[in-house]
């Protein structure tokens, strides 16, 4: 079966049967990895009472189902264990910790903490010059930055 360079997920070969199969576990593996979220990192077997969609990301040494399987993404789907080795690049958010981590290549990283608070917006109002297309543009750019999250809203 092919598959993809990256995440090694099956591609659909001319003439193949059961299209529907390779599709489905292609697609359950981009569930995972698109916007990822792991509900932690460094175990080394699967956790008890492991829920079907949850994903872990496996410690050194990994034991039991999931011996050899050391710093891949460990998902249980309803069909079992399923495994997928990172790409480079590759960011996961960290439930446990509110924390993303980010594969660097050779070992999974965390991302630095985000800031604490964002500063609050700037008043466009006051002064004592009147221009009012130049207090508009300065309030639509306030407000685009509100919505980017830049600044707290008022």
């Amino acid at each position: 079966m092919e598959s993809t360079q990256r995440f090694g997920l099956p591609l659909l070969v001319h003439g193949q049967g059961q299209k529907d199969v390779t599709h489905n576990e292609a697609i359950a593996g981009i569930d995972v990895l698109l916007h990822g979220q792991i509900e932690s990192a460094g175990l080394l077997r699967p956790p008890a009472g492991a829920a079907v969609g949850a994903a872990w990301l496996v410690g050194t040494p990994a034991e039991a189902e999931w011996s050899g399987r050391d710093g891949q993404i460990a998902h249980l789907s309803a069909a079992g264990w399923r495994f997928f080795p990172p790409a480079t690049g590759l960011a996961l958010w960290n439930a446990a910790i509110g924390r993303c981590q980010r594969f660097d290549g050779m070992n999974w990283r965390l991302d630095p903490k985000p800031a604490l608070a964002v500063p609050a917006a700037p008043s466009v109002s006051g002064g004592t010059t009147v221009d009012a297309e130049a207090r508009a543009a300065l309030a639509a750019i306030v407000t685009r930055l509100i919505e980017l999250g830049v600044f707290a809203g008022s």
